[in-house]
């Protein structure tokens, strides 16, 4: 019997779909596991723990079983709108100590040549804090007695190790966050480039391209945070950790270079390329929610018959403005009253101090909200991340007045993007306030670049919270180990920087150059001598002669 040659490829062909299905190669996780994760948050700061409620929030909403250890645990409003019974809080708050809400009296501003050690000095003010306050309380003793599992670890990766001993007490791999870019230590952790020559240290505010002068303080403050962190941070916070986890506690820094991935809260878009290892990852923006919320009546109203524009004025959760000296406070509001717009205004007290017809003052605003009404024209902040990356979000020219901390790096990356006008603290005054409203509302420039910058920050192959959620499950489901590690973290600063090869080849380079010149030398003596004997002599008479 004769078969049909067309049968015969068209069994070929389901034959080779078979093999192909069974055969393929699965790319994406698809297994639903449920993981225990631990979340460790000790910064008082509630910007900083802002930007990892998101995370947390969904991970739960996910059927992963979390606990977390805050400062900030759910509010009671907050669980009755959408109750997370596998979210378990512990919480750190302490009614001696507080948290940093409306702390920064501007009256204790100041910005000398040596700010930066003056941020160090408060980096360790606050280690201090958190380490003290945060690990000796009882319900941390109590947990600490349980015998808990954890599949994965999250904890923030900012001004102190301390908390690292829960990596060891509980024996999970763990990730760590950052709610801004990277402090200078965890790149030397984590072997991941850090270049002076291009990058601005986080701490100092440069813009881009830096000059010669800059590169020169860049090296220099790198070094004096690195030395600084390792031989006087980490051996105050190795003393209460040890007495917390005992004595058998490894060194923190050894426990920092067990992290399997950095998750920060940055995008090149704003602060510039720059090389990453493939476990450090950029997921700027994951605090921004996925939709605008319909505003209050009263803001709504005001924002709506606001046709020649809004200016949003916010300096973050921590500055308490009630307190800038009285002669700046009165060029703030004697320029604020007078233009012609309507301003929003976040106020921590009651009132202002004296009645501006354009403004509306709030304790309390929806930020992201706020800033998303189409007549919002303008942001005035203090270059907190979180409100710079709303403001990049929504595409607002910007007027930037840097205070602390990260804010004078997050305010020159702005700036270099040319959406922003950045005003110092030390020379805020009428004039230099009328300026920078002018160049923000009427230069149409900074519009356009911040148009521009908009488009590319949000443009992303996955949006900031999945990439996040992504790399915990990837790290729980024990695929993290150490596939990332890079070598160059266990490397000594001499061989990471190549000095001991630099060192050979001086070495070998000034014996070859030195042997040459001996043979040159001995080469042109042999000539001379050749040149002077009897025989040569009697030639040369001889020729003359003839």
């Amino acid at each position: 019997m004769q078969i049909h040659p067309s049968i015969v490829l068209f069994l070929l062909a389901v034959f080779s779909t078979c093999c192909l299905a069974i055969n393929q190669t699965v790319f994406v996780n698809t297994t639903k596991t449920k993981f225990k994760i631990l979340g460790v948050f000790g910064h008082l700061g509630k910007s900083h723990f802002d930007v990892f409620k998101p995370l947390l929030e969904e991970l739960a909403r996910r059927g992963h079983e979390l606990t977390v250890i805050s400062y900030f645990p759910r509010p009671d409003n907050a669980k009755a709108k959408e109750p997370l019974p596998n979210y378990k809080d512990i919480s750190l708050v302490d009614s001696k100590v507080g948290v940093f809400v409306d702390v920064i009296d501007l009256k204790q501003i100041s910005h000398p040549w040596y700010r930066p050690l003056m941020e160090l000095y408060l980096l360790r003010s606050m280690a201090d804090q958190a380490c003290g306050s945060g690990l000796r309380i009882p319900a941390i003793k109590e947990f600490l007695q349980t015998d808990e599992k954890f599949d994965v670890i999250l904890t923030e990766n900012f001004n102190t190790d301390c908390f690292l001993g829960f990596v060891h007490r509980f024996k999970a791999p763990y990730m760590a966050l950052s709610s801004h870019q990277a402090m200078p230590w965890p790149n030397d952790d984590m072997g991941n480039t850090d270049d002076p020559s291009y990058i601005p240290v986080i701490i100092l505010g440069f813009t881009r391209p830096l000059t010669f002068f800059n590169r020169m303080q860049n090296a220099l403050w790198l070094l004096v945070y690195k030395v600084a962190y390792e031989y006087w941070f980490r051996p105050i916070d190795q003393v209460v950790a040890n007495e917390v986890f005992g004595p058998d506690l490894p060194k923190l820094k050894e426990l920092a270079q067990q992290s399997q991935a950095l998750l920060l809260n940055t995008h090149s878009s704003i602060h510039g390329s720059r090389p990453h290892l493939p476990n450090v990852v950029e997921i700027g923006g994951l605090h921004i929610p996925s939709k605008i919320n319909p505003l209050p009546k009263d803001i709504a109203e005001f924002l709506d018959n606001a046709h020649e524009g809004v200016l949003y004025f916010s300096l973050g959760s921590m500055i308490k403005m009630s307190t800038m000296p009285p002669e700046k406070l009165d060029a703030v509001l004697k320029v604020i009253g007078s233009i012609p717009r309507k301003v929003i205004w976040k106020w921590e007290a009651d009132e202002l101090p004296r009645k501006l017809d354009n403004v509306m003052a709030r304790k309390w605003l929806p930020q992201f909200d706020v800033i998303n009404h189409p007549n919002v024209k303008c942001y005035f902040g203090h270059g907190g991340l979180l409100g710079i990356s709303e403001g990049v979000y929504a595409g607002l020219p910007m007027i930037l007045l840097p205070m602390f901390g990260d804010q004078f790096h997050n305010a020159a990356a702005v700036k270099t993007r040319g959406a922003a006008v950045v005003i110092e603290y030390n020379n805020l005054n009428e004039q230099t306030l009328r300026h920078a409203l002018d160049e923000a509302f009427n230069n149409t420039s900074y519009r356009e670049n911040a148009q521009r910058l908009s488009k590319a920050y949000r443009d992303r192959a996955a949006t900031p919270l999945e990439t996040a959620i992504w790399w915990t499950e990837y790290i729980a489901r024990g695929n993290g180990r150490f596939y990332h590690r890079s070598e160059g973290a266990d490397l000594p600063w001499y061989q990471s920087l190549l000095v001991d090869v630099a060192l050979v080849l001086i070495i070998v380079s000034a014996a070859f150059i030195y042997i040459l010149f001996r043979l040159i030398k001995l080469l042109l003596s042999l000539l001379g001598a050749v040149k002077g004997t009897p025989g040569s002599q009697a030639g040369k008479r001889s020729k003359k002669k003839d």
